[in-house]
């Protein structure tokens, strides 16, 4: 359903033990856990990572440039995220996890000295706005053996580094299992929207959750100065961030190069080609009125996990303004960036030959496009993995947009190469 016959607000929760939980918690304050300050989050997480071997203290969470995300993201939340009691919990737990991950990967960093020495390496980074075929791309160059992708459960607990071969026997895959068994329950349509699993090529926008200056965050809460505030912010630090942590990940791995994604890059081309300064910008192109509002359905059943009411229309205007400043900044960065570094895929062009799109894309980079790796792509095409889980309906007009409206925004940012 959809235009005048959708409503701007919805009661969010429709699995009952999590409506259930909100609606006892509301009457009962003391069932309701607050965020919690800095220090006390900081707290949990040592508890969570425990001390170090053999010794005690406050722990060590690395640069201090994330605290500044990291109290920003707390006041949106507490002012403008409308965060239910279930909601409260699963933000204190994100946060409580970004925090353990930079308490072990700093101790991965003590431990092994020369990782942070080894250049992470050639890399290909696929980026666009979302819905355009960036997820396609990356699990089709995630079935190349010289590529090393990001995995969800490397990406939800980056250290200590992986041992290759051990994924089987590693407790960090059953976690990444429980959570998404536990997002499948609360939110069901976001797996039809976005398949995601443990072993599954995963957005390397998850990584900068770690350094509190992600728009993941935002796709999540409804904190739009959070959101502001990464956009305003310098992120060279994070980028440098992200760096370090792709090189924990990679220490006991040594393949050719990564296969990196996540449309956030958009905003940040001239950092990201700066931290990474052998990797090759994939960037996909779509009509933006096929993938605004896939985009905005996916960003209101995330909302409704946590918070008490969701505005489409709020969420629709929010995510135009959003993305066309996106394309608007990655313009902006080509005009600058080599433009041998950067190279262009029309969805069109991926989704009407995957394989001949993948082929010319190696050519272009100068990677040789193996038969080996021709026969996964085509065995992966053929199989039920490139398919979601069902279907789900949306429009741009329940979010309160129109396509003329839409097109016209994003091709005055300049966003034309779709056509």
């Amino acid at each position: 359903m959809s235009g005048a016959g959708v409503a701007r607000t919805r009661r969010p929760y429709t699995w009952p033990p999590l409506r259930f939980y909100n609606s006892v918690a509301d009457r009962v304050p003391r069932l309701a856990r607050p965020l919690g300050t800095v220090p006390e989050l900081q707290a949990a997480a040592l508890s969570v990572a425990g001390p170090p071997p053999g010794q005690r203290g406050d722990g060590d969470f690395g640069d201090p440039s994330y605290l500044s995300g990291l109290e920003g993201f707390l006041a949106a939340l507490s002012a403008e995220a409308d965060l239910s009691p279930a909601g409260r919990i699963f933000a204190r737990g994100a946060i409580v996890s970004a925090l353990t991950n930079r308490l072990l990967v700093q101790r991965e960093l003590a431990d092994h000295p020369e990782v942070a020495r080894r250049p992470v390496g050639p890399a290909m980074v696929v980026l666009g706005l979302p819905r355009s075929g960036t997820t396609l791309l990356q699990h089709l160059l995630s079935l190349d053996p010289a590529n090393r992708s990001l995995r969800q459960w490397e990406a939800n607990r980056p250290a200590p580094a992986p041992a290759v071969g051990a994924e089987s026997s590693d407790p960090r895959v059953r976690a990444a299992e429980r959570a998404t068994r536990v997002l499948d329950r609360i939110a069901p349509a976001a797996r039809t929207l976005h398949p995601t699993g443990p072993r599954l090529p995963c957005e390397c926008v998850t990584l900068f959750a770690n350094s509190f200056a992600s728009l993941e965050f935002s796709a999540i809460y409804q904190v739009p100065s959070y959101t502001g505030w990464c956009l305003q912010t310098d992120m060279r630090p994070h980028y440098a961030y992200y760096v370090t942590q792709l090189q924990v990940l990679a220490r006991h791995d040594r393949r050719d190069r990564w296969a990196l994604k996540s449309p956030a890059h958009l905003f940040w081309m001239d950092e990201l080609a700066h931290a990474l300064p052998e990797a090759t910008l994939i960037q996909l192109h779509r009509d933006p009125t096929e993938v605004l509002g896939s985009y905005c359905s996916l960003a209101a059943v995330l909302a409704a996990t946590n918070a008490r009411r969701v505005d489409r229309r709020k969420i629709g205007t929010f995510w135009l303004r959003i993305w066309v400043e996106g394309v608007r900044r990655a313009r902006r960065a080509r005009l600058t960036l080599p433009a041998a570094r950067i190279h262009d895929v029309r969805y069109a062009d991926l989704v009407a030959d995957p394989v001949g799109c993948v082929a010319r894309l190696y050519d272009a980079c100068g990677i040789s496009f193996s038969g080996r790796y021709e026969a996964a792509i085509r065995d992966y095409l053929d199989g039920p993995g490139r398919h979601g889980t069902g279907r789900h309906g949306y429009s741009l007009e329940d979010f309160g947009l129109d396509r003329h409206q839409v097109r016209a925004q994003f091709e005055e940012a300049g966003h034309v190469l779709w056509q």
